[in-house]
């Protein structure tokens, strides 16, 4: 896909613009973009092991014993303990429906869950696992990643296409007016007002492809998935400093 750069060429009062900290000369404000997609190599496996029972611990007993499995399938499979994430554990109260919102029912049981997040670097053995881990493990799939291995080497490259992706439209625009860039100003990878909200950022959310439900009984040829090729992108900010050309 092309993408058009946003191009801005200002020549305000000095003072107005020194106020901003922008030039205060005439220039240009340039984003250049480059990007590619590539076919993952890297799955990132999202998944919840849930028990119920009426008492706490016999829920516990139960997630615990199907981590245990987890685990196991997981070590013959050469998945390496620095690629699986299992940290957390939910334990709640689980009470009867009432007609009335604010009366809660009987307790009738708990519900303990365990997160985990596992790193399978061979893509196409995911689907396998996946079937593997239901099975073994009973567990409830909450997302499918796909990523790349080699991904902050592409954003390197991305980088140096973007800034003279910025440099070839800051002179094609100024050429049609009779302009010229005299030196960068600033350059930046993100919008200048924004660069405050990058220092103190909230949280990236991450968007997550989800698996369809798949069958278990049985023995069976692995679960086809198709994942998603996996977009990398790098825009740049630059302004330059422009006069008259002679």
């Amino acid at each position: 896909m092309k993408h058009f750069p946003f191009l801005l060429v200002l020549s305000l009062p000095i003072s107005v613009l020194a106020e901003g900290g922008l030039p205060n000369q005439p220039y240009i404000y340039v984003v250049g973009r480059a990007g590619l997609e590539k076919p993952a190599d890297i799955v990132i496996l999202r998944f919840d092991l849930v028990a119920r029972a009426p008492d706490q611990v016999k829920a516990n007993d139960e997630v615990q014993a199907r981590a245990a499995k987890v685990f196991a399938l997981l070590n013959d499979q050469k998945i390496s303990q620095n690629d699986v994430i299992a940290e957390d554990i939910k334990s709640e109260a689980e009470f009867e429906q009432t007609e009335s919102y604010s009366r809660r029912g009987k307790l009738i049981g708990y519900v303990v869950t365990r997160a985990f997040t596992v790193k399978v670097r061979a893509a196409k053995a995911f689907p396998k696992l996946v079937d593997q881990l239901i099975a073994a493990g009973n567990v409830e799939f909450t997302g499918i990643e796909p990523q790349l291995s080699k991904e902050k080497e592409f954003e390197n490259q991305l980088w140096d296409k973007a800034v003279a992706n910025a440099r070839e439209q800051a002179e094609k625009t100024l050429k049609q007016t009779g302009m010229k860039i005299d030196a960068v100003f600033a350059v930046s990878p993100v919008s200048f007002p924004e660069i405050q909200s990058r220092i103190f950022p909230a949280e990236n959310e991450r968007t997550i492809v989800t698996a369809s439900e798949i069958p278990t009984k049985g023995e069976r040829v692995p679960s086809e998935y198709r994942l998603a090729p996996v977009t990398v992108s790098q825009s740049v900010h630059v302004i330059y400093l422009i006069s008259p050309a002679k």
